[in-house]
């Protein structure tokens, strides 16, 4: 429903291009990371305004800028040296390369060679951190997914211990591959397969006692922001645990973190976080037109915040960017994918 031409940045909405906008947007995040590793030879942390008057625009995002290169609206990129960050991005760099096969070609292959050159790197360092192993098992079992290649395995394998150790860490991602094991014949995979079957039970555990601990069916632990990206996050993630052990986990979580976004959360203000969905929502949020008192539909905010000691707080004002920011990666995309989850997994 959207047209979006890169050459020449003209965005036009209810305009039909011919794409899938869902592409268009994983391909336009693709290529401002590819881009800029290509150009800077490593990973940016951000690209921010430089000057607080520009930071605090309000209105149209189109006119944060002019788009003529050096001048004073010019935005700064910088970097930083974290490798568990880079890991991060060399899971998701593997995982984009195959949704980009066949839609962006090119990119897929950026996307696939700068992810296996970070994991390369890092898995020769002699005194990588051990505490980012975590990381790196995300990244090898996204590089196998898109591989097939067997080395991918052979780390997982190599360091199943921790994996398994951890699990109520690494079950999301590590479930992710488990249907393609399944069907390996390789005797140690079998057994790590086994092995991780029983270790979801632990998992699974956990996930009940912590849901048990409020009347919202889902683990329900606030700090001072709103809690409900973090609630998406982890409905996202246990889907894929689900998906691969139906018979060992719980699938009503998914739908309860559905509910709490929509409405049944703590708090007087029973507002659904998202806007525009619901027959009440938050229609006062910390967008680009925050100023005007107003919301962009689809945008989902954080929510309701715990002011300590114990208070449920869900202002309608829109400068209280803890409960009514709105954000692309982990709020609109995980109500996305939890809402055709939920309707995935009760059709």
């Amino acid at each position: 429903m959207t047209s979006i031409n890169q050459n020449t940045r003209v965005t036009e909405i209810h305009e039909p291009d011919g794409k899938n906008d869902l592409l268009q947007q994983v391909e336009n995040g693709a290529l401002s990371v590819v881009n800029s590793y290509l150009s800077l030879g490593r990973l940016y942390r951000g690209i921010i305004c430089n000057n607080l008057r520009q930071y605090v625009l309000l209105g149209d995002a189109a006119a944060m800028t002019d788009g003529k290169k050096g001048n004073a609206d010019d935005r700064w990129i910088f970097t930083e040296n974290n490798p568990g960050r880079e890991m991060q991005t060399a899971a998701q760099l593997a995982a984009i390369s195959r949704v980009m096969k066949g839609f962006n070609d090119t990119l897929s292959v950026h996307c696939l060679n700068i992810a296996k050159e970070i994991f390369e790197a890092q898995n020769k360092e002699k005194d990588a951190n051990p505490r980012l192993l975590g990381n790196r098992l995300h990244a090898a079992v996204e590089l196998f997914l898109t591989t097939g290649e067997k080395k991918y395995t052979d780390f997982i394998l190599a360091n199943q211990q921790a994996a398994l150790q951890n699990i109520n860490q690494t079950a999301w991602f590590i479930s992710r591959g488990v249907e393609q094991w399944r069907k390996m014949k390789d005797k140690k995979v079998q057994r790590f397969c086994q092995e991780l079957a029983k270790a979801i039970g632990g998992y699974q555990e956990n996930i009940s006692k912590m849901s048990a601990e409020t009347p919202y069916g889902v683990p329900y632990r606030p700090a001072i922001w709103g809690a409900g990206w973090d609630i998406q996050s982890f409905a996202f993630r246990h889907y894929f645990v689900n998906k691969a052990f139906p018979g060992q986990t719980d699938k009503d979580v998914i739908w309860n973190a559905l509910n709490f976004v929509l409405g049944s959360h703590p708090g007087s203000n029973q507002a659904s976080f998202a806007s525009g969905v619901g027959s009440q929502s938050a229609t006062t949020a910390y967008g680009l037109n925050r100023a005007d008192w107003s919301y962009i539909p689809g945008g989902v905010v954080s929510g309701t915040a715990l002011i300590r000691p114990d208070f449920p707080e869900l202002l309608e004002f829109p400068f209280l960017w803890q409960q009514t920011e709105y954000c692309l990666g982990g709020a609109s995309s995980h109500y996305m994918f939890i809402a055709l989850a939920a309707q995935h997994q009760w059709n």
